[in-house]
């Protein structure tokens, strides 16, 4: 098959490439390749084809090649970056997105983020929460589920602009993916975004650790190998689930806190102020996932803390 990837020189669009160009597709990376990272050595090696350019201009390889399946990562993925610039925030995410769905002519993958939901997941008021957020009767231990309200009075930018997105995607029948807390090799992460990497990099490099916050955020995080198979699932089952939402984490049995994962690794942070729209707690319903495609988590967080370690142990040098 031919597959276009936008956004394929970063951690979910790399894993995904290098894997199924070992299965024999033939791989196309769109992206505007400002990294520089390591992840286009290794997109080449597996003979990835590497097309650099911004989604205004998207028409341009979708009408030079015909594709078989299209997965949409590209994106401006900081919260904090949608509120320093609103404007491009919504010229990527949102007007990318139109431009994207709008030309191709099948439907979509799209990446998308449990931020849709806005403010609407805090629940529980700081001053009842304890040692551990939790969810109020509902959802406790199921987590949330794609029929949750996202009317919330609060999203962020780029909560705004990632459901504007999905609401084109699925306009021209794609299927969106509201991703969790994903992690794993190849991701680069940074104080905004990749947290459990930011962290373990900077134990790896000696730099402090800040907290934003009193560090019990929870979130259920989902090891990249189980994306990708999701992913792949996704791509085998696109006329069943088209114009489909999934939320997609690692579920309540993946659940962990920032300071649980501090502690796991012997770390003592700094603290600072909680950062604008920081929800407290997420974990998603990943029942819809299991029932139409068969697909659930088979990383455990104590196996995947350990697989990712052991990766930046080997080469935080590329960070």
């Amino acid at each position: 098959m031919n597959v276009l990837i936008t956004g394929g020189a970063g951690f979910l669009g790399s894993n995904l490439a290098i894997s199924l160009a070992k299965k024999g597709h033939d791989i196309y990376i769109y992206d505007n390749c400002q990294r520089g990272n390591h992840n286009l050595v290794e997109l080449k090696n597996n003979t990835c084809k590497i097309v650099r350019g911004e989604l205004d201009d998207i028409g341009d390889i979708l009408h030079k090649h015909s594709f078989d399946c299209i997965f949409h990562f590209a994106a401006q993925v900081a919260v904090t970056a949608s509120y320093e610039s609103p404007r491009n925030d919504f010229r990527v995410n949102a007007a990318g997105t139109f431009h994207l769905a709008s030309q191709a002519k099948i439907p979509i993958i799209y990446s998308s983020t449990n931020k849709v939901y806005g403010d609407n997941v805090n629940l529980i008021p700081l001053e009842e929460q304890e040692t551990r957020y939790d969810f109020a009767n509902e959802f406790k231990k199921k987590g949330i589920p794609e029929h949750f309200s996202i009317d919330a009075k609060k999203h962020t930018p780029y909560g705004v602009s990632k459901l504007t997105g999905e609401l084109y995607v699925r306009e021209f029948g794609g299927v969106v993916n509201r991703f969790s807390c994903m992690y794993g090799p190849r991701q680069f992460g940074n104080i905004d975004q990749g947290w459990i990497s930011h962290i373990l990099v900077s134990k790896l490099k000696g730099k402090p650790i800040t907290v934003y916050g009193d560090g019990k955020q929870v979130r259920d995080i989902l090891y990249v190998s189980d994306v990708v198979r999701l992913l792949e699932l996704q791509m085998e089952h696109l006329d069943k689930i088209k114009g489909e939402v999934f939320n997609i984490g690692g579920g309540y049995d993946n659940t962990i806190s920032l300071l649980e994962l501090l502690k796991k690794i012997n770390v003592k942070p700094n603290f600072a102020d909680w950062r604008p729209a920081d929800q407290k707690v997420y974990y998603s319903d990943i029942s819809k996932a299991k029932k139409l495609l068969g697909w659930e988590p088979k990383v455990s967080k104590e196996e995947g803390i350990q697989k990712i370690t052991e990766w930046l142990e080997q080469n935080h040098h590329l960070f």
